[in-house]
């Protein structure tokens, strides 16, 4: 009986024990708690004393230059403004600049100060422009000197021309005609339209018979014709600069006779001769 009870009283002092322990851990647990509370108190309090001086809506950033005075302060920009410095502090290729931290970071006083340099090479497009210049000038020049660019008016009117002067011929005889009239177009003795050309009525002698005799609106032009035009206005060319042709198995006598006189023949195809001044 008497060992039972000596433990009884053993086991209600080691529980004594561990309750005791167990109140001060909580004590202290709680101590530990408060202080760091208070702790976060007087920072929260001493950084918002710092806003309120009126320095609140700036950043500052440490200078690496070591003269700056303890006084003067180097404020730095934030948002919209913060960009646009920082593009326009962008250095040249070649050059050193200092920056403080990366524009991705929080700058704080006393951050380590690092020298960046700009390793990008430089972009020159003088070159590439200057010859692209060059190719849309030679262009320009190319197209003013062969004007295939035309009305829907003075198109309609090559398709017929040429169909009435030689509906008959074949592609190269077809091409022929139409190289005629764009030589005219060209030539400083003509006017400068296809269709002024085409109805050119000089001293009352029409210069081609379809627009004297209205075959020019009788015709219907062919996929034939519409190919040789299209040829032609793309360059091809087998004309040797005439501006003249003549069929003289269907022409009158009067204007056979003036062609021979005047005018220096350069070759026939077809039905046709052509001339051009002697």
């Amino acid at each position: 009986m008497k060992v039972e009870k000596d433990l009884r009283d053993s086991a209600e002092i080691q529980d004594e024990r561990k309750n005791g322990k167990t109140a001060r851990n909580s004590v202290r647990s709680f101590a530990v708690l408060t202080v760091c509370a208070v702790f976060a108190m007087v920072i929260s309090l001493g950084t918002r004393g710092f806003a309120e001086n009126g320095n609140g809506s700036k950043v500052y950033a440490a200078s690496d230059g070591g003269t700056r005075s303890s006084d003067e302060e180097v404020a730095v920009p934030t948002g919209i403004a913060g960009v646009v410095s920082g593009v326009s502090d962008t250095p040249v290729s070649g050059s050193t600049v200092t920056r403080i931290g990366s524009s991705c970071e929080q700058v704080i006083v006393g951050q380590r100060v690092q020298t960046v340099k700009n390793t990008t090479a430089d972009l020159n497009v003088s070159s590439s422009m200057e010859n692209k210049v060059n190719e849309l000038d030679a262009r320009s020049i190319t197209l003013a000197e062969n004007p295939t660019l035309m009305s829907d008016e003075d198109y309609d009117t090559l398709l017929c021309i040429v169909e009435a002067e030689a509906g008959s011929e074949d592609i190269k005889g077809r091409v022929l005609v139409a190289n005629v009239i764009m030589n005219r177009v060209k030539s400083d003795d003509f006017p400068n339209t296809v269709t002024e050309v085409v109805w050119d009525n000089s001293d009352g002698v029409p210069q081609f018979s379809p627009t004297y005799d209205g075959r020019i609106n009788e015709v219907t032009v062919s996929d034939e014709t519409k190919e040789a035009v299209k040829q032609a206005l793309k360059g091809t060319d087998y004309s040797e600069g005439a501006l003249f042709f003549i069929q003289k198995s269907a022409a009158e006598a009067h204007n056979i006779k003036w062609f021979e006189k005047d005018l220096r023949k350069l070759f026939k195809y077809g039905v046709h001769e052509f001339y051009t001044y002697k």
